[in-house]
């Protein structure tokens, strides 16, 4: 055969095989024995033929680690094997799922095609705004369609953090920050994570449905699934109200796990096509690659190799799906990572997966079973012996220290400490707060409806640390992205206070008190 055919047949292999498309992470899974529209059906690891004490080594772990992660959910074939809240968090707690929003803004987008309010991915962006001017128009920028926005591939120069100019969150008008963005590369080319790309999906729901992105949700998303009505409270508004798709959504870990049975079982609950099948074949196919090399299809992170698809949020709260393994993970955090998380990794390739062995039940294991048991109970009530309250607590109870001007807004505080009592007393402001002393945290109401938990232990014999579930400046409601830490030292008459945001970090906050 002469060079020049072996050359062109090459040429053509490569040219045919560049073009095979990625195939869905998603394959038929069973139906589950019934559906937790109104509540979740529990198991033991073993019926549904996973170990337990895999699963009870993870819990321990992660409570010995003291790693801050709030709560693991796994379940195998519909039933929750492992449902596990590290306290203080609970069952109840509903937590801001950060960028796992944009998973749902995805399921609706797909469900608005299904229901006829736009036509198809292929649509252009532009096209949803003729009316409106805007800057840096181009040719690129008028062939961005809906499915560049779903893939983070829409070219537009919105991902990187700059400090010399205005972050989308700073405008007064997000869309219209988006809308005048500069090109920085061709639609469909390269990976660029944008909150603004889901939020003009968000603006383009409500222009084609005539309902915020939330009430759509309520509707055709929330109601089905049996969870609860979702208020603009629980998920946030930009400035004009339209419903923030990049983030601002907040759920409770069985809420979540719902979301992931319903992509699971290919878009059905309940003998209702929630999401169009096909649609969720599209969000589990790989259309880019990230920067890690994983893959990213319409708003979910998708491993091709692993068979395996992910909805990834700040901070470590994630959905993971196993479709092959009819397996849904949750996890709720608070993390120093901003999407793919260590500490998650190691439990899901260490603990979860190895789990798995096989499709048919296995033997019960009432040694494996108690133990996990305990560790969920140990995870929920931590509750350790008070340790003993130095000479510096007892002669600093009661004393009344002033501060100045400083980030707090603080004026005054009196601490009281009594020997061996598992809390103390502080009265900041006048307000009074309880700080647990046996690794529990006590709740005090701060204002109405909002409660502040706090928890100590002593450092050393004159600085105790304070325990502070919350981000500076937030409003103290648990399950908003954030844990902080203060360190008083008491030393002659003064109070020297050091406060550290642990997830955001930030130079430490000093500032001194005087008695």
């Amino acid at each position: 055969m002469k060079k020049s055919v072996i050359v062109y047949l090459l040429l053509i292999t490569i040219l045919f095989t560049g073009c095979v498309p990625s195939r869905s992470v998603s394959i038929p899974v069973p139906e589950p024995d019934y559906w937790p529209t109104a509540e979740w059906r529990t198991s033991t690891p073993e019926a549904q033929g996973m170990d337990s004490g895999s699963l009870a080594s993870m819990v321990e772990e992660i409570s010995g680690d003291q790693t801050r992660i709030h709560s693991v959910l796994v379940i195998r074939n519909g039933y929750i094997v492992t449902q596990a809240y590290f306290h203080p968090y609970t069952a109840d707690t509903t937590m801001h799922i950060q960028s796992v929003t944009k998973s749902v803004i995805g399921m609706l987008v797909g469900k608005a095609i299904e229901d006829g309010y736009i036509k198809s991915e292929n649509e252009r962006l532009v096209d949803f705004y003729a009316n409106r001017t805007f800057e840096n128009q181009s040719r690129e920028k008028n062939s961005i369609r809906l499915k560049h926005l779903l893939s983070m591939s829409s070219g537009l120069d919105c991902q990187a953090f700059d400090p010399s100019r205005p972050s989308m969150e700073q405008s007064q008008g997000w869309v219209q920050y988006m809308l005048d963005l500069e090109m920085v590369n061709q639609p469909g080319e390269t990976f660029g994570y944008c909150n603004g790309n889901a939020h003009l999906l968000s603006s383009i729901l409500e222009k084609t449905t005539g309902m915020s992105a939330r009430e759509y949700a309520n509707r055709e998303l929330f109601q089905p699934l049996g969870i609860a009505s979702i208020s603009e409270a629980e998920w946030w508004n930009d400035p004009q109200k339209i419903t923030i798709a990049g983030y601002g959504l907040h759920l409770k870990p069985v809420d979540m796990a719902k979301l992931g049975l319903l992509f699971l079982q290919n878009g059905k609950w309940d003998g209702q096509q929630i999401i169009p099948k096909s649609w969720v074949a599209a969000s589990t196919t790989q259309h880019i690659q990230k920067e890690d090399g994983s893959g990213y299809g319409y708003l979910w992170t998708v491993y091709p190799d692993a068979g395996h698809y992910a909805a990834l949020g700040m901070g470590g709260q994630q959905i993971h799906i196993y479709p092959a393994k009819n397996v849904v993970v949750v996890v709720t955090a608070t993390l120093e990572s901003y999407a793919e998380a260590p500490e998650i990794e190691k439990m899901l390739n260490d603990h979860i997966l190895p789990a798995v062995q096989a499709d048919a039940p296995l033997a019960e294991n009432p040694t494996g079973q108690a133990r996990l048991e305990s560790a969920i109970e140990q995870a929920a009530n931590p509750m350790q012996p008070v340790a003993k309250t130095p000479p510096a607590g007892i002669e600093n109870s009661g004393q009344l220290y002033t501060f100045g001007e400083n980030p707090f807004g603080w004026q005054t505080m009196e601490f009281s400490f009594k020997p061996n009592s598992a809390t103390a007393q502080v009265k900041l402001n006048d307000l009074p707060l309880q700080v647990g002393l046996d690794n529990i945290y006590r709740s005090s109401e701060t204002a109405p409806g909002y409660e502040m938990l706090l928890r100590g232990r002593w450092l050393n014999e004159t600085t105790l640390v304070i325990d502070y579930p919350y981000a500076f400046g937030t409003p103290t409601i648990l399950g908003e992205l954030g844990e902080s830490e203060f360190r008083f030292t008491f030393t002659e008459n003064k109070l020297s206070v050091i406060f550290e945001q642990l997830v955001f970090g930030g130079e430490p906050i000093m500032i001194e008190g005087s008695r």
